[in-house]
């Protein structure tokens, strides 16, 4: 049924209530013993809303309750439960951020690449596609980070209000660390933060001394603190969406860390880890009144590209078994990566939609070429190629001449389409992003996604 190799954690639960943090104790228990599949388990018990509480972390692993109750003679065997179970959960359909490493596929030499990175105490910067894992790999090694005992400071801007609720944010975040570093200790006395943590609401006192406290707190902690900052490209005036004055002001509070993130004072230093769609915070020398960018080259830009193919097939077959999919047919593996070149969501997406077709009560259900096909083409709200439009809309929202560029190289008119190729070939700098980004095979200039040039095909038409 589950086209498991390892044994399946059991967990028998009397109590009529189960707790979210029994998923998170039973999780921690699955990493850390290696004959434990780390994809699946069996909750036992008395309580009729597990099934709810476990449908809130699809695609992190399955959780398949078993309500003791239903087992009586004239009920459903365990069997036919377990069946109900697995294909009542869509594991492929998910699209918030990965936080559980059983979610979690590939990235291996990414993410040992950026923590080798912090370790030489060298910012780095994600940047990537819509929805091609920036957040998962931040959520990832932050974890991995925290779990080493390093000092973790988490800001996502797109949750900041403005400056001040920046800087406030800064400044918990760094009381936090140095609190659980101190233990029973005394902290230190700060000017913008309480002894219990709490931001003042002067603004102005915040503006003034928030800095300082930063550093006190950082010397206090002894140690490199490591800030991870998601969507950091909404910091940079001209090519955010907050607006130019809000992000201006935002921008100001980023540049004054930017002293500590250097490391100009020894004992006081921060590494920046953070994650965008577009780098030109980082990569633009001068802003647009012509005085220097103090940001650019701050941080070591990293480009995501979409998964490997291995990667793809481990993560098409390993949450397909969560829900009692088998997809063992190689052919399926290579449509998917020839249709969708590794980008997780697209890749998900297609799999959910071919999976929505199995027979009813057929577990496991091999994946076929067919069923795959059916879900490529299928057109409208939710699917691969509407969502793959939507990523090349996003794209050309930060970078128009590229995104133009690259409409034009895979236009039906050989024409044009032969123009845009001699463009690219005499200046490759062109298409700076879209092949690190992995929307075309910068060798061949052949599309890597094709839903993309796909759906570039029908919006023209």
């Amino acid at each position: 049924m589950f086209d498991a190799h390892a044994e399946i954690q059991l967990v028998y639960v009397e109590y009529k209530q189960v707790e979210p943090r029994l998923l998170e104790q039973v999780q921690q228990r699955i990493r850390s013993n290696a004959r434990l599949d780390p994809g699946l388990m069996v909750i036992a018990g008395l309580d009729p809303l597990v099934d709810a509480l476990t449908r809130r972390r699809r695609g992190e692993f399955a959780a398949i309750n078993l309500l003791l109750t239903d087992l009586a003679t004239d009920a459903p065997d365990i069997r036919n439960r377990m069946s109900s179970v697995l294909t009542s959960v869509d594991h492929y359909d998910i699209t918030a951020p990965v936080r559980a490493a059983s979610g979690f596929f590939g990235r291996r030499a990414e993410r040992d690449q950026i923590i080798a990175a912090i370790e030489r105490r060298q910012s780095v910067g994600i940047f990537g596609l819509r929805k091609a894992g920036k957040t998962s790999l931040m959520n990832l090694v932050s974890d991995l980070r925290r779990e080493a005992g390093k000092p973790v400071v988490w800001l996502d801007i797109s949750g900041v209000t403005g400056a001040d609720d920046f800087r406030g944010r800064v400044l918990e975040g760094m009381f936090t660390a140095a609190k659980a570093s101190a233990g029973e200790g005394s902290m230190p006395r700060l000017r913008t933060i309480s002894r219990r943590g709490e931001v003042t609401t002067d603004s102005a006192l915040v503006r003034q001394s928030w800095l300082r406290d930063v550093e006190v707190l950082a010397e206090f902690i002894g140690v490199t603190v490591e800030l991870f900052i998601d969507e950091v490209d909404q910091l940079f005036p001209v090519r955010s969406y907050l607006g130019e004055q809000e992000a201006a002001q935002l921008f100001v509070a980023l540049t004054q860390l930017r002293g500590m993130i250097q490391g100009a004072r020894p004992g006081a230093e921060i590494v920046l880890v953070c994650a965008g769609v577009d780098p030109a915070i980082f990569e633009t020398p001068l802003l647009p009144n012509g005085t220097d960018n103090l940001l650019y080259k701050l941080v070591r830009l990293h480009y995501l590209a979409p998964l490997s193919r291995d990667e793809m097939a481990e993560m098409v077959r390993d949450l397909g078994r969560r829900m009692g999919v088998r997809v063992r047919d190689y052919r399926v593996i290579d449509f998917l990566y020839a249709e969708y070149g590794g980008h997780p969501l697209l890749t998900r997406k297609a799999c959910s939609l071919a999976a929505m077709d199995r027979p009813r009560g057929e577990v496991p259900w091999n994946m076929t070429v067919e069923a795959v096909e059916v879900a490529t083409n299928t057109t409208g709200s939710g699917t691969p190629l509407q969502q793959a439009a939507e990523i090349l809309e996003s794209f050309g929202g930060w970078f128009p001449g590229e995104a133009a560029l690259l409409q034009q190289l895979w236009s039906s008119d050989t024409e044009e389409a032969e123009f845009a190729r001699e463009l690219i070939q005499e200046d490759v700098s062109q298409i700076a992003h879209a092949a690190p980004y992995g929307l075309l095979w910068q060798d061949t200039l052949q599309p890597r996604i094709r839903a993309v040039k796909r759906a570039v095909g029908s919006v023209s038409r």
